[in-house]
């Protein structure tokens, strides 16, 4: 990425500070993302690594960034987003929508992390997370196919009778958990044999993808969830 090598130009620093700084308020670089390493930073800008260390210090102290031992630099920006009123359950979604959700498949398992959840959960590669994988339906149709991490701060139990309702409610009346806040994020997309499998669809059928992090009364991170919806069954609509 080019900087201004100019006489009169910013400080290389300061020019870093401010690239970086818009990529996190325009959505480049979201809530719980891990910001590239100080060497990427170095070979990406062309600088030296004191010159990163000064930009990405200058974002930590401006509450853009915190460093995370074991883990790297974590994005801890959030938009204020006044259309989202509070975090709800599907379950509770679908209820003020008078439809009685069923879960025709269930099933949690503990698994090892990998780099991108570790990230989304600010823990390390190869920790333990709960894997919750459900299909919700609506009159016997499925309505819902969901992968949700939970990070293992609780001792939850393997038995998958115990999440086909709401999973936040779930949380809340056996471990005190208070799910305060979260980031939805919506994309389209199409259908892989997997998606088209648990939601009855065909391969190629488009898709309603959707992707939420939250964070409980303690201000941690509680879950790491990837919907997919199909898109002739499900709508998202935002008042403005």
């Amino acid at each position: 990425m080019k900087l201004n090598h100019e006489k009169g130009a910013a400080p290389l620093y300061s020019q870093i500070e401010n690239i970086i700084k818009a990529q996190i308020e325009n959505g480049e670089y979201a809530y719980g993302d891990v910001l590239p390493s100080e060497k990427q930073l170095q070979e990406i800008f062309g600088v030296s690594r004191v010159t990163v260390r000064q930009a990405v210090s200058a974002l930590v102290n401006a509450g853009y960034l915190q460093s995370s031992q074991g883990i790297g630099t974590i994005v801890i920006f959030e938009k204020i987003d006044e259309k989202l009123k509070r975090v709800i359950s599907f379950s509770e979604e679908m209820e003020q929508h008078g439809i009685k959700m069923e879960t025709s498949y269930c099933n949690i398992t503990l698994e090892k992390t990998n780099k991108v959840i570790a990230a989304k959960l600010y823990t390390k590669e190869g920790d333990e997370v709960y894997k919750l994988v459900r299909v919700r339906c609506a009159k016997t149709s499925p309505i819902v196919y969901s992968i949700t991490y939970l990070k293992k701060n609780y001792e939850l139990p393997l038995e998958p009778e115990r999440y086909k309702e709401s999973l936040y409610n779930f949380l809340d009346t056996q471990y005190g958990v208070k799910i305060v806040k979260g980031q939805d994020t919506f994309e389209a997309t199409l259908a892989d044999r997997e998606i088209g499998k648990y939601l009855d669809i065909s391969i190629g059928s488009p898709v309603f993808k959707r992707t939420r992090k939250t964070i409980n009364q303690n201000n941690e991170p509680v879950e790491y969830t990837v919907c997919y919806y199909p898109g002739d069954k499900y709508k998202y609509s935002v008042e403005l």
